[in-house]
């Protein structure tokens, strides 16, 4: 054999080593899908890890139809408890046949009860496996988290669905463990996650368990505080520059009420210190439009669509100070705003404000102002019902 032959023996096992196939897979049937999962804090200290599987021999195929098979659920939730969640999981596993995949996990609920203890370690248990997306939405519970599970949403197959396309419509400020945990280390911030709970459907031939927005979960620190509802739920909103979609219904007279939605709003924060105290700058621009008006109203004119402007502002505006109440009741800075006083004086932040933010909120001075633009006010003012000729 020459020489040329014998050189050829050493690439040719080099290849044959290339179709050896994957040492380490993992068959498809032999995995459990994880859609969602909650932990919760059990009286004795303990926490309870749940999940929410999917079961595909529940999902129908191609002329199965998208339901199921007959009435029964597409989807299986178990729970365990431990010292800790990993140690929940473990003894989860065990009784399960297949292994537990969390690649897939949309959304991670919290218990309220857990929630107030902190949730700093559930970043350390969470980024320590590597199949875990820091993507996924942290959701806070009203109650417990297990019992969210048990939601009936008629709209979607999975309960897990409705928690995530709750968090990502333009109603919600969306934010995922990403940026939560952003928050937990950033200089003069505080966290807030999605707020939800469970409600009856009304008047429904079938009742069912609906998720609802219920607002936002303020933190101080890893550790929730309180929680932001209603309009201070809206106000956070502009206060952290982002546009959500909510009506504001604001009151013309005794018998007119208008509907409107912004739908384009810019904020700007500026932070100063005067006489030892932090004074913040709030500006809000924005625009809005008409949706509904209980009784004609002549929008053609200026003065009335000045009237419109000026209300949707002041609506706006005590928005923005409920939220800013509830931040400074609860010591909680779930608009970041010490993130502008330290990124404005870097020194003095160090020296004065650091120690004990976010109750420094409590001396702060603020300044509101909103410019609302009325752009579409519709061509209501001319009703299709109103006679012809009459005003």
């Amino acid at each position: 054999m020459n020489k040329a032959a014998w050189l050829r023996i050493p690439a040719i096992l080099g290849l044959i080593c290339c179709l050896t196939g994957c040492w380490d897979r993992t068959e498809i049937n032999d995995m459990a899908f994880i859609l969602t999962t909650a932990v919760d804090l059990e009286k004795d200290g303990r926490i309870r890890f749940s999940v929410l599987v999917p079961l595909p021999g529940q999902m129908g195929g191609a002329s199965g139809g998208g339901g199921g098979t007959s009435g029964e659920k597409s989807y299986y939730i178990d729970s365990e408890t431990g010292a800790t969640i990993r140690e929940a999981q473990s003894k989860l596993q065990q009784r399960m046949s297949r292994r537990m995949f969390l690649a897939h996990r949309r959304t991670l609920l919290v218990g309220e009860e857990l929630a107030k203890t902190g949730i700093r370690y559930i970043y350390d248990s969470t980024p320590r496996t590597p199949e875990n997306r820091m993507t996924t939405y942290l959701i806070v519970t009203k109650g417990k988290a297990y019992e969210l599970l048990q939601a009936t949403p008629k709209f979607e197959r999975f309960p897990a669905e409705a928690y995530r396309e709750l968090v990502k419509s333009r109603t919600a400020i969306t934010m995922n463990m990403k940026d939560i945990g952003v928050s937990l280390s950033a200089p003069g911030s505080d966290p807030v996650a999605p707020y939800m709970e469970l409600t009856e459907s009304q008047k429904s031939e079938k009742p069912s368990k609906e998720i609802e927005m219920a607002g936002y979960a303020m933190f101080k620190e890893d550790k929730m505080a309180g929680t932001l509802e209603g309009a201070a739920a809206d106000g956070l909103a502009w206060l952290k520059n982002k546009t959500i979609n909510t009506a504001i219904s604001v009151k013309l007279a005794e018998d007119i009420n208008v509907t409107t939605r912004v739908f384009d709003s810019q904020t700007n924060i500026k932070a100063k210190v005067a006489g030892g105290k932090p004074h913040f700058t709030i500006q809000v621009v924005c625009k809005s439009k008409i949706l509904e008006v209980t009784k004609p109203f002549d929008l053609s004119q200026t003065e009335n669509v000045v009237m419109v402007e000026q209300q949707i502002s002041e609506h706006i505006k005590k928005a923005m100070q409920a939220t800013i109440k509830e931040m400074q009741n609860n010591e909680s800075d779930a608009a970041m705003l010490g993130g502008y006083l330290w990124r404005a004086y870097p020194a003095q932040w160090e020296q004065n404000f650091a120690k004990d933010w976010p109750a420094g909120l409590k001396d702060a001075q603020f300044q509101l102002h909103v410019s609302n633009a009325l752009t579409e006010p519709g061509d209501i003012y001319n009703n299709v019902t109103q006679e012809e000729g009459s005003s």
